[in-house]
């Protein structure tokens, strides 16, 4: 088995039976793989392994937040099955420039964490070895151990990835549509079914006197933090917190009272003070409240 064979077996998949859904190509994809022998499906997945682990970097794993996948430890794992799952070019161009996965087509309601897919190897192992010695246990795992890549399969896989410089680990959400601005831009959120896809999203509470509040949803950037503040300068009080309630920014009146996140504060302050100093004014865009949000959500679990 060499890196050829590996994506010749994906690309032909996603080729011929493009409309169809993850699922099916996985099962597609073990078929094909079960025609091999046992050695090959080894090294198909000791393949897949050299590419999910080539693939570790700040750099994507920042791009998969802006895609919207879950990008938990094992989200980004998953994720990355996903990646090699759409074929070598998508995921080349992605190894060479992350933002260029704003251009690859996507299936209404694909996810983009394809675990299963990085266990196709192991159904494969097993439906071919029941074939050939129905009465053995040993499964890919144990086949897997001390076993390893051709040197010169692998040397090949190292010379084709693209070489980048890697995005430093302190990368925060905020950062996402400066790091990936084809993606955000794709992904630009014009109702809330978008702002919801995003998946990058904070709660705005505006206060007013008397103690009520109003609870907004906007995507998380310091310009829309900025001009969230600058709309609301008769509030009292204005919190800007993530999903899980965890503090980003308060204000006290019309002024910023706490941030955490020194770096995201400068940013905000840049397009906030000539608001507050009145030679600009704070842009509309898009911030429904979370009773909106709330409403549409409960209308579409209703129709299902």
């Amino acid at each position: 088995m060499n890196k050829d064979l590996f994506w010749n077996i994906i690309d032909t998949v996603n080729q011929t039976f493009s409309d169809k859904d993850q699922e099916s190509r996985r099962c597609l994809v073990v078929e094909k793989l079960v025609k091999l022998s046992l050695e090959d499906i080894l090294d198909w997945h000791l393949i897949l392994t050299e590419y999910e682990d080539a693939a570790y970097r700040n750099d994507l794993w920042a791009a998969s937040a802006a895609l919207g996948a879950h990008y938990t430890d094992d989200g980004f794992t998953y994720f990355r099955s996903w990646l090699i799952s759409r074929g070598k070019a998508v995921y080349m161009n992605a190894m060479r420039d992350p933002d260029s996965l704003a251009k690859v087509p996507m299936s209404k309601g694909e996810a983009l964490n394809f675990e299963r897919f990085g266990y196709a190897a192991y159904e494969a192992y097993d439906a071919k070895l029941l074939r050939i010695d129905p009465g053995s246990q040993k499964t890919l795992f144990d086949a897997l151990e001390g076993r390893t890549l051709d040197s010169q399969v692998l040397e090949s896989i190292q010379a084709e990835l693209p070489q980048r410089q890697d995005t430093g680990p302190d990368w925060r959400e905020w950062m996402l549509p400066e790091l990936f601005p084809a993606i955000c831009k794709a992904r630009e959120a014009t109702d809330i079914e978008g702002l919801l896809k995003m998946g990058n999203c904070v709660y705005g509470y505006a206060r007013r006197k008397g103690g009520r509040y109003t609870q907004y949803v906007f995507q998380y950037t310091p310009e829309n933090i900025a001009h969230f503040i600058g709309a609301h300068m008769d509030a009292s009080e204005i919190t800007v917190t993530d999903t899980m309630d965890r503090l980003i920014l308060n204000t006290a009146g019309r002024f910023i009272d706490r941030c955490p996140d020194q770096a995201l504060l400068e940013r905000v302050k840049k397009v906030l003070i000539p608001i507050q100093m009145g030679s600009a004014e704070a842009p509309p865009f898009f911030c429904p409240t979370r009773d909106e949000v709330d409403a549409y959500r409960a209308r579409k679990d209703f129709i299902g």
